[in-house]
């Protein structure tokens, strides 16, 4: 199923268009105070500890951290911070609780430096009842608050004002999902790294025939579909092997930038290749992971405006090729351009 067919319910409200969200955050009731939010005092993924995936739901569940979502619906404003403002809390307990807080956290968007330091306190608000007032204390974030309402123990909605020093009776802005739980439509790029190396298998020649969509990841979202194709068997003299044959190019478009993907642009990533050097992986018959290395690839030039698709190369240890030291002064002096990967997923088109 895809995610635009997905219903909308309490269990899936990042499935959520505006109104629908609205609506579910006001007949929502609060059902576990602020420790709830308390995430894994981890950050790097551990499998089993604070972050798992389950194959046959396709779920990944994330205690990292609560990654947000905004309202699913596909129009200028929500694309522009969908993919420019995606972000994520994290929340840990108060090591001074004498004051009576107990539990603080930072909110983060994805695409920058900003970590909005906050509490989350447990109040009873007019007109809304019980729930967690986050409080920022830093300028300008300050100038905002968050109401949050925690329906289940993976789950929270929440709504953003512009503070008038009350909770709750500031000016509405937008309402929210935070979720530790989520569908694959929504993994970031860690989980799909994590995916590809440790939960997805070789994808063979006779598995993967037939015809295919590819989607970039980012942190925030996934793209829309980029390209159309099809993986053909090829007989020749020298034996049987994978063709991709193109049936249609896509474009990205959000925060004033669009893109059209030229015909030999898509198809210069060589899937086949990709599939033969293992850098195409299966996570079941009907989806598939890349990674793409972007050294000197023409896909590199045409998403320096969408750079929040692509994401640093990492050693065998995780950490990021930027930091391994060059033997030459002018290498080390510049950003090494190609050291870049680009995270994608295959699924399977009917």
């Amino acid at each position: 199923m895809s995610s635009a067919s997905r219903p909308c319910t309490p269990a899936n409200p990042m499935y959520c268009k505006r109104d629908a969200l609205a609506r579910l955050y006001r007949e929502s009731r609060s059902v576990f105070p602020a420790e709830n939010l308390i995430n894994s005092p981890q950050t790097e993924i551990m499998d089993g500890i604070n972050w798992s995936f389950d194959p046959a739901s396709l779920t990944i569940w994330n205690n990292r951290y609560w990654k947000g979502f905004y309202p699913a619906d596909y129009d200028f404003t929500n694309l522009v911070l969908m993919y420019g403002f995606g972000f994520f809390k994290r929340f840990w307990p108060d090591k001074d609780q004498s004051k009576g807080v107990k539990v603080r956290g930072e909110t983060h968007p994805f695409l920058s430096d900003i970590h909005a330091a906050n509490q989350a306190l447990d109040m009873e608000i007019p007109e809304i009842g019980k729930a967690i007032y986050i409080k920022y204390g830093d300028f300008p974030y300050n100038n905002f608050d968050d109401v949050i309402k925690i329906i289940d123990k993976d789950i929270a909605l929440g709504e953003a004002f512009v503070s008038l020093r009350k909770p709750g009776r500031g000016l509405p802005v937008f309402h929210f999902v935070l979720s530790r739980k989520y569908s694959l439509d929504f993994m970031t790029q860690a989980d799909c790294r994590f995916i590809f190396q440790h939960k997805a298998k070789a994808a063979q020649e006779g598995e993967i025939l037939g015809c295919w969509d590819l989607l970039l990841v980012s942190d925030a979202a996934l793209s829309p579909p980029i390209l159309r194709f099809y993986f053909l068997e090829e007989k020749g003299i020298a034996g049987s092997g994978l063709r991709a044959e193109f049936v249609q190019g896509g474009k990205i478009s959000h925060a004033g930038h669009s893109v059209s993907f030229a015909e030999d642009a898509l198809m210069s990533i060589n899937l086949p290749a990709q599939a033969e050097r293992e850098a195409l992986r299966m996570v079941n018959k009907d989806l598939l992971l890349g990674m793409l290395d972007l050294s000197g690839h023409p896909l590199k030039k045409a998403l320096d405006d969408f750079s929040g698709f692509m994401t640093t190369a990492e050693d065998p240890d995780g950490q990021s090729g930027h930091g391994v030291q060059k033997e030459q002064k002018d290498k080390r002096e510049r950003k090494d351009r190609d050291a870049f990967i680009l995270p994608y997923v295959l699924k399977r088109s009917s």
